[in-house]
């Protein structure tokens, strides 16, 4: 039914509990896994998530650095639970201040024919505010998704 998975992770319980149902119907229906993380680019706002060692904001060159190896952690241990469970796997690391949109155009680059995703379900005045991955993700594709919470 299903041939090509994308699982967005960023590494929270959320995303670990989106990647075992991914790996586990990719199993059944001997599909492959593409897992994708999302990096905001270098803004005031990104730097509030990621502090430098000291006091010094971290420069553009330094986020990057920072924000590309924690991503390649998170992307490596999806791969290997999907190597782990005997599944073709690949990884992808965007960088994109729009997450839902570079998401669904992720999925649709990598041909995927669904996307199992985690969800905080945030609700109420924090959603207004820091908006829902997952709708941005809905409402960006027509390619079959399963939220997870």
């Amino acid at each position: 039914m299903y041939r090509h998975i994308l699982v967005p992770t960023d590494g929270s319980p959320v995303s670990a509990r989106a990647e075992k149902v991914a790996i586990d119907m990719a199993k059944k229906f001997k599909a492959s896994i593409t897992a994708v993380h999302v990096v905001p680019p270098y803004s005031p706002r990104a730097l509030g998530e990621i502090r430098g060692a000291g006091t010094q904001p971290l420069s553009a060159a330094e986020y990057r650095q920072v924000t590309e190896e924690r991503g390649k952690a998170v992307l490596k241990k999806v791969l290997a639970r999907a190597k782990r469970a005997k599944l073709g796997a690949e990884v992808m690391l965007v960088t994109s201040d729009s997450p839902g949109d570079a998401l669904a155009k992720a999925a649709q680059d990598a041909g995927c024919d669904l996307i199992v995703m985690g969800s905080n379900s945030r609700t109420g005045i924090e959603r207004i505010f820091l908006g829902s991955v997952a709708s941005e993700v809905l409402t960006s594709t027509r390619i079959p998704t399963l939220i997870c919470h």
